[in-house]
């Protein structure tokens, strides 16, 4: 997989200027000030565009998983967007190959070597043998090893990108989870490690509100947007803002680091990557 840091063009779907306006204008002229140009997706059917575009595997090559997640079926379907219509717009980006495998865009993070997934993806393909799912993972990712980490059990998304991220080859930040699960903070932070991974933490809390059954994301770090030597990451007028930034500084040296306030998209249930696509181009 081509990591965060290697990406240097950020795409966007169409209708994130309509919803969020204010953060849309504020998000595409940190990225401008940074010399990183922003496109924009037509025929998006949500702002969630991490999650339908796909995932690129080299520098000129992608794989475009099946974008069925369960959460937008039983009445939510016209929320999906066709992956016909997201293949067609990136015709001009790469090579694109087609995987049968049900995965969303923002339950992979990694590097060239390794990559996370949560272990939702054993649901979603519930009629695959798991031995073989997870080799043919690690073969269409490009990857040497794909590591199944715990999906948060109170997120019906179950996405990895708001629990864990990397920062470099061997090293991952996640979300510290003293105040909200330490249990589940425990079996995620022993699976990283015994992945061979140093592990760091982000400040993480929750509010209890949720929006169309999903939770929301406030208070959640871990979804800041990395492309290339800039790093924006959410922020709720909080001081674990700070926190979260300065953690960042400390652990990302000669990497920019900004804020931007996320409060009203975070209550749709994502933040800054989960509305971003990121590229090496």
């Amino acid at each position: 997989m081509i990591p965060d840091w290697e990406t240097n063009c950020c795409y966007l779907s169409r209708l994130l200027p309509g919803r969020h306006p204010a953060l849309c204008r504020q998000l595409t002229d940190v990225l401008g000030t940074h010399g990183i140009p922003v496109r924009f997706l037509d025929g998006t059917r949500d702002i969630w565009a991490r999650d339908y575009c796909p995932i690129q595997v080299g520098p000129d090559r992608f794989v475009k998983f099946r974008y069925f997640p369960d959460y937008l079926r039983g009445g939510h379907e016209d929320l999906a967007t066709d992956d016909d219509t997201i293949c067609r717009q990136l015709a001009d980006v790469g090579h694109c190959r087609r995987s049968d495998i049900i995965l969303d865009g923002g339950n992979a993070v990694g590097t060239q070597g390794t990559a996370l997934v949560t272990d939702k993806v054993y649901r979603e393909n519930a009629g695959r043998q798991r031995g073989q799912l997870r080799r043919d993972l690690q073969e269409a990712l490009g990857v040497t090893e794909c590591v199944l980490i715990p999906k948060e059990p109170y997120d019906p998304i179950g996405h990895v990108d708001g629990v864990v991220r990397f920062l470099t080859e061997s090293l991952v930040v996640m979300s510290n989870y003293s105040r909200v699960d330490a249990g589940y903070g425990r079996r995620l932070r022993q699976v990283l490690q015994r992945a061979g991974l140093a592990v760091a933490e982000l400040p993480l809390f929750h509010e209890q509100e949720s929006h169309g059954g999903i939770p929301s994301a406030v208070g959640n770090y871990v979804n800041f947007l990395r492309i290339g030597r800039l790093i924006i990451v959410p922020a709720y007028g909080v001081a674990e803002d700070d926190q979260a930034c300065g953690t960042l500084e400390q652990l990302c040296p000669g990497v920019r680091v900004v804020s931007l306030a996320c409060s009203e998209l975070a209550r749709e249930g994502g933040v800054l990557n989960c509305i971003t696509w990121t590229i090496k181009a």
